[in-house]
Order: structure tokens, then sequence, then C-alpha cells
């Protein structure tokens, strides 16, 4: 195995797969929110073969359950040690997926509740990606675009959120968001092969 190539925005990691071959992404998130979904599902579009690792500081709070749903192989903490990254390398390039014993403690150790206290957790992967588009200020017209889905369909999963958030404006969502520390913005990633 070998580095070959290192990025440091989404956009720049999506031209730099298009130039190299790779088998492994690993992206290390430094907010929470639409980050690491977001990149991983852009990536896994542009190139399904591509196995991606993210690298998740527990202070996030980003559900390792969420990241795997959008099609991440492994979620590890960026503390973890050299020998605990060359496995987890060997793993996903076998095709396993794993979560280091650091995340799975770390949320297992946190009482039931706790767990359910964010209320973006009862949005589906789809009603959270485009409720953090619209935090992030996005127009519908560029929703239905990036997500090639037609503006009324994403009029529909507006008034969905609202309804299960019990919401009214865009305001109102982003305000909560930023309460509940959900951010959108892309960190530095990593491309292995």
């Amino acid at each position: 195995m070998s580095v070959v190539a290192e990025a440091d925005h989404v956009e720049d990691a999506l031209i730099t797969l298009d130039l190299v071959e790779a088998g492994i992404g690993v992206i290390h998130l430094k907010n929470a929110g639409l980050a690491g979904l977001e990149m991983t599902q852009c990536m896994l579009r542009a190139h399904p073969a591509l196995r991606i690792i993210v690298m998740i500081p527990l202070s996030l709070g980003v559900q390792a359950s969420r990241m795997l749903g959008a099609g991440a192989s492994a979620c590890v903490t960026p503390c973890i040690t050299e020998q605990e990254m060359l496995w987890s390398l060997h793993l996903v390039h076998s095709g396993q997926r794993r979560i280091s014993r650091r995340i799975a403690s770390h949320f297992e150790r946190q009482p039931a509740l706790e767990q359910r206290t964010c209320p973006f957790d009862q949005l589906s992967e789809r009603e959270l990606q485009i409720a953090l588009m619209l935090v992030d200020h996005q127009k519908v017209n560029k929703i239905s675009e990036h997500l090639c889905i037609s503006r009324k369909t994403v009029y529909c999963y507006r008034s969905r959120i609202f309804a299960k958030l019990n919401l009214s404006s865009d305001v109102e969502l982003t305000t909560l968001a930023v309460k509940h520390g959900l951010s959108d913005a892309f960190s530095a990633d990593s491309v292995t092969r």
C-alpha cells in the first residue's frame, strides 16, 4: 500500500480520484453534519469501487452508523495507532467493515436517553442531507440539480423535515442545527491505495 494523493476539499478529492488509481479513501472529519455523509456519497457515486475509511473525532458526536449507512467501510478516530490503522486498511481492502473499539465504546457509555437528544436523528439519510443543504442556504433549484431530483420532491422533503422537527421555517431549521452543532463544511481528506 502507498499514499497516492492528498486533497484539502471534496472538490479536489473528486478531481484527484479521476487522475489516480485508488482503492481506499480516508476522510478526516473536522466538523459534524453534512461533511462526512455528503463527501462519502459523492465519492462513491463517482467511484463505486472505492472503499472509504472515515476518521471521526469523538467530540463531534457523529454516529458511526450514519457514516456506514452512507457507504463508508470503516469509522476510526484520528488518534488511531499506526498498527490499528494498518489493520483497518487491510480489513477494508478485503471487503470487511469496521468501527474502531474507541468509537464503539464511546457510544456504549452514553445513556440511551442521551443518544436520542438530537432531533435530527429521527430524519432519514436523505432528509438529513436536504436539511443540512437548506441550513447551508442552498436554494431549492441547486438542491434539485445536485441530488438529481425535482424541485417538487425537494419541497416535499422540506415539508416532511419541518413536520418531524416541528418547525415552520428555514430560519428555525438553521437555529436548531446551530444549537445541535451541525455543520456542512468539508474537511481535509486523503486518498490511499
